[in-house]
């Protein structure tokens, strides 16, 4: 089929099941069936007016008919939407897209939960499950929205799969008006008085399929679990069986000869025929199920073509096959493997479209990006809205902006908005990666916060002199002891804004100014909150002494300029650093300094100091070259509000400073606040971290002269 085969008379005309782009590319020719770029090539062709849409459709592919629900929901001119027969299942989601919403006297509105397969692991099959429970909520949200109930109510009739006659449908909300209503044409109750009645009502052409189901419709069918069977004159059989949610029709050998029936029951009205084009289209909807179920297992070497082909042409149901094919790659399944299958859950290729937009604009052409090379902003925009360049590129911009296709706006967010979030994300944390951080010389390995409240950096020590083993064999015992430090983690940020303006004017600079600037913002902030606790001298939370001091022998008592002489007094004090709790005079943790830090000011007397030269004279050898590696940092100098004369000797064994980052957010990241308006897509950037002074015994501070 092509799009302009779904005009007729200046309507548009959906009939048949809705398949994703990809699939209909499978599809024969004269096979019936639409998909989302028929339906908007379609648009396209009868313009920006008011459209009809005549709707049959048993449902189909979920995300296909959300994309349709989606172009049509986003015609200029509208939609009147007329259910003809039956809006079923994903069809039934289409048909909330009309901006007048009729049926016909005679037919049907069905709504059910989406519904999936899966093969993997155990975390496979539960992220499947929690992938449907998303998706249905999110198809609830489209219910309540067009009948004016709840999500929750919508969530509940979705559960119990609810069939809906014209009357009850416009009752309930999800449509607004009957079509001939004042005739009433549905097939009465005691059409099916007998089921042998409907079994000679069936005429069915001796090229006829094997196997078809009907769906239930409320009071229009036979009881429930029950069968009726008669011979055919040519020694062939017929039977007609009903369970609560389906009718089905076997035919084990066809006759192509009508059967005249003499009713035994009172006169009824004649019982509807299934002529020989639905039997038809019937059965190319249950070989189509079949194929599009075991497409993924095909690829992956599963299941063989051949298995899927059987199931066709033996009239299996898509119902039975799916359990057929459970039990072929079950079977096929070497020994001890059920533990461990390497079948996976199919990536969808609205996902892969999702990634390979984010990936162009990021000018990354690898992999999905390679389809969407070259986009930039303005066309990402245009590329979302489906309308292509038919009409004003400034309202396809906007209706891009605005486009739910992918995500059904989730939580508010239309695709354009969570595209050009996830590239400011990405694009944030590499250049924050890029950057790297100078204060991480004097910090220990981050801790991760789970909450805003206060962490403690706790330091352990105590007597752990081993002792004499008495006669006995008793073993004194080595007290423990530990001290902690407070540390809070603290959130920062600034809100951006990326205007329609912007979008128009294709200002690709946004994607690469704006998270530079954050990410160098970020590694100020970190910078800041670390070295302003060197510079001021914080004071411990343990002991409420500052954290250079005379009580803890890592405060020079006379202030010197880097020399031999002073920086061999800062190694002695860390030298005899002892151990936190002990009691034991030669408990020393040896502690032997690796950086020498110095502000800008004293930058070349650092570098002088500990590059190797050759002296003139043994005396005048310095033998702390080689030892400390030099750090200029300019946030402890007098600029910052420091000192351009102190300078300090540290270990990174026995770092002076704790960090700490909120969990999930070890870098700044970028979050949608209004993603649904058309003027501008709003996002906060944020970053989570904290610091403290938590160690005195591996620093050493000397004020300088």
């Amino acid at each position: 089929m092509k799009a302009s085969d779904l005009i007729v008379a200046g309507e548009l005309i959906l009939s048949g099941p809705v398949l994703l782009d990809e699939y209909a590319s499978w599809m024969y020719e004269e096979e019936v069936f639409f998909c989302p770029r028929m339906v908007r090539e379609a648009l396209q062709e009868l313009g920006e007016g008011r459209v009809t849409v005549r709707l049959n459709s048993d449902g189909g592919h979920v995300w296909g008919g959300e994309q349709v629900r989606a172009i049509l929901a986003g015609h200029p001119g509208g939609t009147d939407i007329v259910v003809e027969g039956l809006a079923a299942s994903s069809a039934s989601l289409i048909f909330m897209a009309g901006t007048s919403r009729r049926m016909s006297s005679g037919s049907q509105l069905m709504i059910h939960d989406p519904s999936g397969y899966a093969w993997g692991t155990e975390k496979e099959l539960r992220k499947a499950a929690d992938d449907l429970d998303r998706a249905a909520n999110l198809y609830a949200s489209v219910y309540a929205s067009a009948s004016g109930k709840s999500p929750e109510e919508v969530r509940e009739i979705m559960k119990a799969e609810t069939w809906y006659s014209p009357e009850e449908a416009v009752a309930e909300g999800f449509a607004d008006s009957i079509d001939g209503a004042s005739t009433d044409d549905r097939v009465p109750v005691a059409a099916y008085a007998t089921m042998e009645a409907a079994l000679e009502a069936y005429t069915l052409s001796a090229k006829s399929f094997r196997a078809m189901h009907v769906r239930k419709r409320e009071g229009y069918l036979p009881p429930n679990n029950s069968t009726a069977a008669r011979s055919e004159p040519d020694g062939g059989t017929s039977a007609i069986s009903a369970n609560p949610s389906e009718m089905e029709i076997i035919m084990t050998k066809p006759n192509p000869a009508a059967h005249a029936v003499t009713p035994t029951t009172p006169a009824v009205e004649p019982a509807p025929v299934m002529t020989a084009p639905d039997v038809v289209a019937a059965e190319r909807a249950r070989a189509r199920g079949i194929r599009e179920m075991s497409a993924a297992f095909v690829a992956s070497g599963r299941l063989a073509q051949a298995d899927v082909d059987t199931l066709i042409d033996d009239g299996t149901s898509v119902a039975d096959a799916s359990a057929r094919f459970m039990s072929i790659m079950a079977a096929a399944e070497p020994v001890g493997r059920s533990s461990s299958p390497t079948a996976q859950i199919t990536r969808d290729e609205t996902e892969a479209r999702r990634e390979g937009l984010v990936q162009a604009m990021m000018r990354n052409y690898e992999g999905p990006g390679a389809q969407f090379r070259g986009m930039r902003l303005r066309g990402l925009a245009m590329e979302l809205s489906g309308a292509g360049r038919s009409y004003s590129d400034t309202e396809s911009i906007r209706l891009g902006m605005r486009a739910t296709t992918m995500l059904g706006g989730a939580l508010g967010v239309s695709d354009f908005a969570y595209i050009t979030t996830e590239v400011m994300n990405r694009s944030l944390i590499a250049e924050y990666a890029r950057r790297g951080a100078n204060w991480q010389v004097v910090t220990g390995a981050p801790m991760t916060a789970a909450d805003f409240r206060e962490l403690h950096a706790v330091r352990f020590g105590g007597d752990f002199q081993l002792k004499t083993v008495k006669e006995n064999g008793e073993y004194q015992e080595a007290t423990l002891n530990d001290q902690a430090e407070g540390l809070k983690v603290e959130r920062r940020g600034r809100t951006i804004n990326l205007t329609f303006e912007a979008v128009v004017n294709d200002d690709m600079g946004a994607f690469d100014r704006i998270p530079r600037e954050f990410a160098m913002a970020a590694r100020v902030m970190e910078s800041s909150m670390v070295w302003s606790l060197i510079r001021t001298n914080a004071v411990l939370k343990s002991d409420n002494v500052a954290l250079f001091h005379a009580t803890h022998k890592n405060l020079a008592g006379s202030a010197g300029a880097i020399s031999v002489t002073t920086v061999g007094a800062g190694r002695k004090a860390l030298w005899e650093q002892t151990a936190f709790g002990s009691k034991d005079k030669d408990d020393f943790l040896q502690v032997e300094p690796n950086l020498l830090i110095v502000p800008p000011a004293l930058e070349v007397d650092a570098l002088q100091f500990a590059t190797a030269t050759t002296p003139a004279r043994d005396g005048d050898i310095n033998p702390y070259k080689g030892t400390l590696r030099p750090i200029t940092v300019p946030n402890i100098g007098a600029a910052a509000g420091g000192s351009d004369t102190a300078w300090y000797l540290v270990s990174e064994d026995l770092p002076p400073i704790s960090v700490a980052y909120l969990e999930g957010y070890e870098a700044p990241t970028v979050q949608t606040i209004e993603g649904m308006n058309p003027d501008k897509v709003t996002m906060n950037a944020r970053h989570i971290f904290g610091a403290a002074a938590s160690e005195f015994r591996g620093a050493y501070k000397n004020a300088g002269a």
